[in-house]
């Protein structure tokens, strides 16, 4: 051991190189963890029992110090400064110094600003009411039709300061985005309103209805063709030879019917040769448009005359 002493001693160059790695390494170390970034995240107050807020900042910017990695897996919504008040009676106010400590949400990285750095919160007494919900706004627009809103509940119970909620009969929800929807739909949104410490329910169900716009269109001078039974042939004539076909309905599924034309048709299946009568008028209609089909007149003279069988005599 005295040995390797004496040759570190007598090798003043193996010693320059040792501190130089070690002041290298420590360098990379501190340049791998300096990066910082700000957020601006939530202030939450932990009162005590039947005490309210009345007023406080909402925000605080802190700035984060760590290494890329670790400030990528920061995740603003899951931070906020909660601090507890000492206050015990809901009057008067009490300023508050926010420690890194307070700091949640942000593992592995280190605070090394908070701005600010004290802060007045000002206490009420707080109350408990039932108000109405407001109606949700909605965003954007459907891609076909209108939108028609129905939520429940219609009311709900909150908690908060007395000279912020005295006057409150409405509360408001998040929005509901409608923009580019073809079909109706239900979502789930929460009340909002900042100076409410609870509410119950926290959610309400809106019930989103696309309404479609329906329109008509006519075809008119319709020829009417008759059906007839299997292996049957003979001649149908129909009074009046052709009708008027409305269609009612989005004009989409109308362009679907349209494009297989419009067709009108008896079914004469049931009826003996030389036989005069009424028969109903249907309309043509491929599967899955949805339609509203009316024929005018709804029913025609059909005259099955010089009918025969296929291959009789």
């Amino acid at each position: 051991m005295e040995r390797i002493k004496t040759f570190i001693r007598n090798n003043w160059q193996l010693k320059l190189l040792a501190t130089g790695l070690a002041a290298l390494v420590v360098y990379e170390i501190r340049d791998a963890t300096s990066f910082e970034v700000p957020y601006d995240i939530p202030i939450e107050v932990k009162a005590g029992e039947g005490i309210a807020i009345l007023d406080q900042p909402k925000t605080v910017r802190v700035v984060f110090r760590g290494s890329q990695d670790d400030l990528r897996r920061l995740n603003q919504n899951e931070m906020a400064a909660v601090v507890k008040p000492r206050a015990t009676d809901p009057t008067g106010s009490e300023k508050i110094m926010i420690r890194s400590s307070d700091i949640q949400g942000a593992p592995g990285v280190r605070k090394v600003q908070i701005e600010p750095h004290v802060v007045t919160i000002t206490f009420d007494r707080e109350i408990e009411k039932n108000v109405a919900v407001s109606k949700p706004q909605v965003l954007g627009t459907p891609l076909i039709g209108k939108v028609e809103l129905d939520y429940q509940p219609r009311s709900v119970k909150i908690r908060g300061s007395y000279l912020r909620l005295m006057n409150k009969e409405e509360i408001g929800t998040e929005p509901v985005d409608v923009d580019g929807r073809v079909e109706s739909f239900t979502k789930r949104v929460k009340i909002l309103d900042k100076w409410v410490t609870r509410v119950e329910p926290a959610e309400v169900t809106v019930n989103v209805n696309i309404v479609t716009e329906l329109i008509t269109r006519e075809w008119t001078n319709v020829t009417v063709r008759g059906i007839l039974a299997p292996g049957s042939a003979g001649e149908i004539r129909f009074d009046p030879p052709a009708v008027r076909v409305g269609l009612k309905g989005r004009a989409k599924e109308i362009d679907k019917v349209a494009s297989n034309a419009v067709m009108a048709f008896v079914d004469c299946t049931g009826i003996g040769p030389g036989v005069v009568t009424n028969l109903p008028v249907s309309v043509h209609i491929p599967v899955g448009a949805d339609v509203d089909a009316s024929v005018e007149p709804a029913a025609v003279r059909a005259d099955v005359g010089g009918r025969k069988e296929k291959g009789g005599r």
